[in-house]
């Protein structure tokens, strides 16, 4: 009886031991696995966002506006908005070859680009003209103030390019004023 005993103890052991053994193999594969990391060296500019200029030039009471995107790779999607506080009406042309490059829309009062903005490349040019002037209307300055938008291209899931406008960039600067990049004339 003895025997049988020290035999049972032994397997109890020898299974211990090996139990022991199989938890000891898994768990250096688990602290491995919560303990890998990576480092890199060096450097390079990496370009998330996209960037883009705005143009602007004056004469006869038209303000002509294009884009340009300044980024290396990202393409993007552009609008532009227009505010006047004059009490005169504002109009404007969209000056495409084709005259439908450029859309308003009603819902926020922005003028949308359509096509997708690629890098390097400028917007054809939307015209923003004041127009039934009175004649002692000061014809030396008006101020008409253009902000624009972009945001980079994304892809629905059957690969189509739409625009998210919730990722807005803008050009914005600290100037003196402290109101960013805005342009009047």
């Amino acid at each position: 009886m003895m025997k049988h005993i020290k035999e049972q103890k032994k397997i109890l052991i020898m299974s211990a031991a090996a139990l022991g053994m199989a938890m000891f193999l898994t768990l250096q594969g688990a602290v491995a696995y919560f303990t890998t990391y990576v480092s890199a060296g060096g450097s390079q500019v990496v370009h998330l966002g996209a960037q883009t200029e705005i143009h602007e030039d004056v004469s006869n009471m038209t303000k002509h506006v294009s884009i340009t995107n300044t980024s290396q790779i990202n393409d993007c999607f552009v609008r532009v908005k227009v505010f006047y506080g004059g009490q005169l009406n504002i109009s404007y042309e969209d000056k495409s070859g084709s005259g439908d490059l450029w859309a308003y829309s009603q819902e926020d009062g922005y003028w949308y680009y359509k096509p997708i903005l690629t890098a390097g490349e400028s917007t054809e040019i939307l015209d923003v003209k004041i127009g039934d002037l009175p004649e002692d209307f000061g014809k030396d300055s008006f101020n008409v103030v253009v902000i624009q938008e972009c945001t980079p291209v994304a892809y629905d899931e059957a690969g189509n390019p739409v625009a998210d406008w919730n990722k807005v960039y803008t050009d914005y600067q600290e100037t003196d004023g402290g109101q960013g990049e805005e342009s009047q004339s």
